[in-house]
Formats: structure tokens, sequence, C-alpha cells
């Protein structure tokens, strides 16, 4: 038997604020990531902001459940006042498939923003809890 080997089994999806902090520092997160972080972040394990920069119509549309901010790419730097006081605060930036919000991301970055993660593929790559309406 190999003694060397050890295996971690996790009953939760939640990880430890190490794990989280080691993922939000990250240029890119996948899917399975952010249903990580967004379980750590329910169980109080660590707080970020989850950011959608698409439009109000695909806002409505769906958006993923515990997104905290609208904040839409046509009219970001305006909009981006909601969280100006929160720059240390990490964020996980999505839109449809990633490209906006790895603009927004950079724009964020270039403002002072201290961690700003992106989802890689946006909504329509993410297999977690997605809701719909106002």
């Amino acid at each position: 038997m190999n003694t060397n080997f050890t295996m971690q089994f996790r009953a939760t999806k939640e990880l430890t604020k190490e794990e989280c902090m080691q993922l939000l520092h990250l240029d890119d997160i996948n899917s399975n990531q952010l249903e990580q972080l967004i379980a750590s972040r329910e169980a109080g394990i660590i707080n970020f902001n989850l950011i959608d920069v698409r439009e109000w119509v695909e806002w409505v549309g769906s958006r993923i459940k515990y997104a905290n901010y609208l904040i839409p790419t046509t009219s970001f730097y305006e909009k981006l006042n909601q969280i100006e006081n929160e720059k240390d605060t990490p964020c996980v930036v999505y839109c449809h498939i990633g490209q906006r919000s790895a603009y927004c991301q950079k724009v964020m970055r270039d403002l002072g923003f201290k961690t700003v993660s992106n989802l890689l593929h946006g909504i329509a790559g993410y297999s977690g809890e997605i809701i719909q309406g106002k």
C-alpha cells in the first residue's frame, strides 16, 4: 500500500478560504470553480462580488442566481460607481460568452480593482442555478 498517497473527499462544494483566494486570483475561472466559490460564499467562508455585465434585457431573460450586480457594458463606467468603494473586494465578472466580461475585467483592473476574474464561456457555459425575471 502506498502511504504517500492521500485523497481528500468533500461532502460539500465549499472550498477553504485559501482555495477560494487562489481561484479568485486567476484571470479566468470555469463554471465548476464559480459554483464552488458561490457555495463557499453562501457558507460564509469568502466574500466576492458576482457581476453581470450584460444588458438589462439579457439579465431579465436569465442570470446566475447569486449575481450581486448588473453593470451593463454599455453604461459600464457610469454604473461601476455602485461598487466604487469595494475595490478591495474580489470580483467575478460574466457576460454571455466571456468577451464583454474580459473587456470589463481589464477596465476594472485599470481603475484599481484589486482582484477581478472572468467567467470562461460566460453564462452560456455555466452549469449552476439560473433564474429569470426582474
